[in-house]
């Protein structure tokens, strides 16, 4: 019996339970640097109040700095400024900011309004960002204290453009500090978990008309002692690049240089032999040129087999067509509808999807991508540009899953083996061989896609199975053509596409499908370009801890 009630208690001690708490979901901020090296702050937070009185963020160790035209607004409406106290209730502090004075510094304050989710902005100037030392010019700043947030970033411009080269070094959290198109970017797509992030920056001597300096930071090389101290390098591997040697990476461009006019003649040969690694018994090629039309649903009408064909063989693959095909299985499904705006015609730039219904997913990977997106929404529904927004912020959890759902049915393949490792090079020259049921079936796609790119110019009345026009998309979706498919498909059929429920779908819906989905995946392909490629400029990875002797630091920030 003294056995039954320890396993008792140690399975009630793993029973997961939901606590409350002040939640801050985002921080934005963005810093412009004036010619006197002052700091102009714009601070937004989207944050949801559980219990207290207000939200806070502190800057202590402020020395020679000053913190001046402080101003809050909520939801874009004005707040009044009053003498702050912070016994003061709930009730006398909503609508309302004000400044907490304390011995070391500031707490910059803002009554909560209820327990629901806001959008609050601060403005505000940091005087003497910049300080001098014997040569150089720094900035040394705790820009965000002590913190639990979701996502953060901060862009900081300045009245000249920061060339490439700056250097810039993040410390207490792990993310990147890098300099791109003039401006310095701090981000964390994991966000904060009592955290803090310190930015030090390095600049010219007389790049700002600032007589500001401190004793204790005579050189340079003195501020980057005391950052580094207490500071550890981050495990990046699969994160990034996995060093921010600038010395290896520039001896890498020279030789990947000199070396241009002999390699890429040579990789181009070796692509065109080698393709994606994956061929057939026998060495067979599927010719794409006398591959004859197919007008029925190849693949089983599976569309995660076909995205996986369409990558092993070459066919156009990009990671942004199966989420528009995953889009419509859903309409199809009944899982999601969209929304007819009140005003206005349903398009690319005012639609929205409809994701509040409680559905169920037999592939988890579609469970995984609707919670996203639910994510993404804020509140359910999902406007045209809030998955593009997101997926800025979490590019790596949003391109993996695009990557997971590809891998998982290659794997789901070779489980089958209908993909194997060959015996020898007679069988196949490439290491992992496709059965012939692959082959049959990537012809039967390929073939399709010659249907679809041509059908408008033959008389599709005859050959064309209207009543299957959802799926005909789908793929379509897959092959990247189905905003061109939809448009043939108006102009031969305008009565074809709709649904017989209530789920609003025309030839608008499936542009917002392809817009959504294409864009989602560019941006979030583009932010993760614009994070890893720091080897090519200033900055790199953040450093856990360090940072310490910042000013502004010692505080923290959040809801009390």
């Amino acid at each position: 019996m003294k056995y039954v009630k320890y396993l008792l208690f140690s399975l009630f001690l793993l029973i997961p339970f939901s606590v409350n708490a002040d939640h801050i979901y985002n921080v934005d901020m963005k810093i412009n640097i004036d010619k006197n090296g002052n700091a102009n702050v714009t601070e937004t937070w989207d944050v949801k109040a559980d219990s207290g009185t207000e939200w806070y963020k502190a800057y202590y160790n402020l020395n020679n700095v000053e913190i001046s035209n402080f101003k809050v607004t909520m939801d874009g409406s004005s707040l009044k400024y009053k003498n702050w106290d912070v016994d003061e209730s709930l009730s006398q502090k909503k609508g309302y900011y004000g400044i907490n004075r304390v011995n070391d510094g500031v707490e910059l304050c803002f009554g909560k309004y209820d327990m629901k989710k806001h959008s609050f902005t601060m403005t505000y100037t940091i005087s003497n960002f910049v300080f001098n030392t014997d040569g150089d010019q720094v900035t040394y700043f705790t820009l965000l204290p002590n913190a639990t947030v979701d996502h953060f970033e901060v862009n900081i411009s300045s009245y000249y453009s920061f060339p490439d080269n700056l250097d810039v070094w993040g410390y207490g959290y792990k993310g990147y500090a890098y300099v791109k198109d003039g401006k310095i970017t701090m981000t964390n797509e994991d966000g904060l978990d009592e955290e803090y992030v310190v930015l030090l920056a390095k600049f010219p001597q007389n790049t700002f008309e600032t007589t500001n300096s401190y004793s204790q930071f005579p050189t340079f090389d003195s501020v980057l002692e005391m950052a580094k101290e207490g500071s550890y390098e981050h495990d990046y591997n699969g994160y990034g690049y996995e060093s921010n040697d600038s010395g290896l990476i520039e001896f890498l461009v020279q030789m990947a240089f000199y070396a241009f006019f002999f390699l890429v003649p040579m990789i181009i040969t070796l692509v065109k032999v080698s393709g994606s690694g994956y061929g057939y018994i026998g060495n067979k090629k599927i010719d794409k040129k006398s591959v004859p039309m197919f007008r029925d649903i190849p693949c089983n009408k599976d569309i995660y087999y076909a995205n996986a064909l369409i990558f092993l063989n070459s066919f156009g693959y990009k990671e942004s067509n199966i989420l528009g095909a995953i889009i419509l299985k859903w309409v199809k499904e009944n899982k999601i509808k969209f929304m007819k705006p009140k005003e206005g015609l349903f398009n690319s730039k005012t639609g929205s999807i409809d994701l509040t219904t409680n559905v169920t997913f037999e592939d988890p990977t579609e469970a995984e991508l609707f919670s996203l997106m639910r994510a993404a929404s804020g509140d359910g529904i999902l406007e045209a540009k809030e998955l593009e927004k997101w997926c800025r912020k979490h590019y790596t959890k949003f391109l993996n899953l695009l990557d997971k759902i590809k891998n998982n049915e290659i794997s789901k393949l070779k489980s089958e083996n209908h993909i194997y490792k060959r015996t020898n090079k007679q069988e196949c020259k490439h290491k992992n061989v496709l059965d012939d049921s692959i082959y049959k079936d990537s012809t039967e796609l390929y073939g399709l896609k010659k249907f679809l790119d041509e059908f408008s110019r033959i008389d599709t009345k005859e050959v064309l199975e209207v009543h299957i026009w959802d799926e005909y998309l789908m793929f379509a979706y897959l092959f990247g053509i189905a905003s061109k498919v939809a448009k043939q498909l108006k102009n031969l059929y305008p009565d074809s596409m709709h649904f017989d429920d209530d789920r609003y779908f025309d030839y608008n819906t499936i542009m917002f499908i392809d817009n959504i989905s294409t864009r989602s995946v560019s941006a979030a392909s583009s932010a993760r370009s614009a994070a890893e490629s720091y080897s090519a400029g200033g900055g790199g990875f953040s450093s856990g801890g360090g940072g310490g002797g910042s000013f502004g630091g010692g505080g923290s920030m959040g809801g009390r």
